[in-house]
């Protein structure tokens, strides 16, 4: 019901286009009450300022909670991958779409074998990963635009709760291009809100999303963290990864640590359709 209430709040807001002024009062609130923390990880690589976090997070500006799910992220997509017949080791270049400021990637630091490459729209979350992760290959991207990389530059791509807050315009926009950067063969991950949150959603939303819709709420503010997409499964195996093969769902999260999002791997096949 909270939820609820919170997404009623937000909409108003955003129908009187004051949505964006009020997200930027609360994350400065926010990160005014987080933890800044060390300013390095165990891992030694620099530790982001609590209001980059944020941006990444949404709710929480802490530092072992940035570093624990960041962590627990990247072990499950080595998990995924692995049981996709492949180590990553031997894959030969990854991109993390959406690499905020590194919560993911900065695990990767001493991963032997592949490039391991970061794209963000947002040019400050960009510009500190390229700052302070020398090992990462960082590039800036818009919002809706692709990206300049060249075709079939990747053997995994993976999209962490970045098509949660996508219009689904954008959301086919990014699918395309990520099957045009995938090798042939190469595995993209992408997590998205599915059935683990429906409780956030009104009565009339629940309908559609038990029809088997998307529920996107609040489209205008795509690209930040109050644009809110939830997908049902067969939406997002017959609709959104239509072209891939070898669709699979696993746990992002972990008993220790739960993270109430479905995460999808899937495979570009080895000619496009």
């Amino acid at each position: 019901m909270r939820q609820q209430t919170r997404s009623r709040i937000a909409t108003g807001l955003d129908r009187t286009r004051l949505l964006r002024p009020a997200a930027r009062v609360r994350e400065g609130w926010l990160a005014m009450r987080a933890c800044e923390g060390p300013q390095a990880g165990l891992d030694g690589l620099p530790l982001p300022p609590a209001r980059l976090r944020l941006l990444v997070d949404g709710r929480s500006g802490d530092p072992d909670h940035f570093i624990r799910i960041g962590g627990q992220m990247s072990d499950s997509i080595r998990a995924a991958v692995a049981g996709s017949g492949t180590a990553i080791e031997e894959l030969g270049a990854i991109l993390d779409f959406g690499c905020g400021c590194g919560r993911v990637a900065r695990h990767w630091a001493g991963l032997e074998g592949p490039e391991v490459h970061g794209c963000d729209y947002n040019a400050e979350l960009a510009g500190w990963c390229r700052r302070s992760l020398p090992f990462l290959r960082v590039a800036r991207n818009e919002v809706d635009s692709p990206t300049d990389y060249e075709s079939e530059s990747f053997d995994l791509i993976y999209a962490l709760s970045v098509l949660s807050h996508l219009s689904e315009p954008l959301q086919h926009l990014w699918i395309a291009e990520f099957r045009r950067l995938l090798r042939p063969g190469g595995l993209l991950v992408i997590s998205v809100l599915g059935e683990a949150v429906v409780q956030r959603l009104t009565e009339d939303e629940r309908d559609r999303f038990d029809r088997g819709e998307l529920v996107v709420e609040r489209p205008r503010m795509a690209g930040h963290n109050a644009c809110t997409a939830y997908h049902p499964r067969g939406y997002v195996s017959e609709r959104l990864l239509l072209g891939f093969m070898d669709i699979r769902r696993f746990d992002l999260g972990s008993p220790e640590l739960e993270l109430r999002q479905d995460a999808y791997i899937a495979r570009r096949p080895l000619k496009l359709l």
